[in-house]
């Protein structure tokens, strides 16, 4: 049995991710503090990633990693930097040592969607990045810092760089786009729009991002880099409107100064990894809110 470690498997994409895998790999598992609910099949190693730490602490030999951790405090700039560093990069470069070391044929990295800018075209893997400037400027940069140290295993190892598209589903921390609309529509509270609609996007559904993971793990593609997007393009408005209907819900919005702008990737080379029609967007919404009255 083939056996994966795997990061950030509290998190929203890692946690579902660990259900998928743990019945087909050995799995091993790095977390800041060992959970009390342990999940059956998985080896748990107790590591801070957010420091400098050690690879003698791993299995000798691995045979793919899963690089999924990030920080929960990303938009806390200067203030928490060199943890959104060691977690982002200094733990790819030293996860990137020990596959190579470890045996490993394969290392998948998440990256972020948010390198690149707002187009007015579908954005694909050879769109050019413009990380943004501001709070999240250092966030993305190390983002990007990361995915360059990747590339430069891409002939040693078959490499994954995976820059999501706003990922939602069940359980998503509050402060994520599609929760934090949610909420506002439930609080009744305004949501902010540019224009007509807001900004366009497509998101992808946890179960199908895990699921790309998956099947990422059972090929034997070589080094890529993956927009990893869902079927649907929607407005902010729209999916405000969407969950109301679902809450039962009138959703307000309070128009700001501001273009309608769009962040929309093309998902082709995803949907081919799947061996299923991907998860609409009216379906994923359905997934989180349940309708009234039942």
């Amino acid at each position: 049995m083939r056996k994966i470690l795997i990061t950030g498997s509290s998190g929203h994409l890692g946690s579902a991710v660990l259900k998928k895998l743990r019945n087909h790999y050995e799995v091993h598992a790095i977390v800041r503090l060992e959970p009390h609910a342990k999940a059956e099949g998985v080896v748990y190693h107790a590591i801070d990633l957010s420091r400098d730490w050690s690879i003698t602490k791993l299995p000798k030999r691995i045979d793919a990693v899963v690089h999924l951790a990030q920080s929960r405090n990303y938009r806390d700039f200067p203030e928490r930097a060199l943890e959104v560093f060691w977690l982002n990069t200094g733990t790819t470069a030293l996860l990137l040592q020990y596959a190579h070391q470890a045996g490993a044929s394969q290392f998948i990295l998440a990256s972020s969607g948010g390198l690149y800018q707002p187009a007015t075209s579908v954005i694909d893997e050879q769109t050019p990045l413009r990380p943004p400037i501001g709070n999240l400027a250092y966030y993305f940069r190390s983002k990007r810092a990361a995915e360059l140290l990747a590339e430069a295993y891409s002939t040693i190892l078959h490499t994954t760089i995976l820059r999501p598209f706003f990922i939602y589903g069940p359980d998503q921390a509050p402060e994520k786009l599609i929760a934090r609309l949610i909420d506002r529509v439930r609080e009744r509270l305004p949501v902010q729009i540019a224009g007509n609609g807001g900004l366009k996007i497509n998101p992808i559904h946890v179960d199908d991002a895990s699921e790309i993971i998956g099947a990422l793990l059972a090929s034997s593609v070589g080094s890529q880099i993956l927009n990893v997007a869902g079927p649907d393009v929607v407005s902010i408005r729209e999916i405000a409107e969407t969950a109301g209907k679902l809450l039962g819900i009138q959703p307000k919005f309070e128009q700001v100064v501001g273009r309608e702008e769009m962040l929309v990737a093309d998902h082709g080379a995803v949907r081919a990894l799947l061996n299923r029609e991907m998860t609409s967007f009216p379906m994923g919404m359905r997934s989180i809110i349940s309708l009234p009255n039942t």
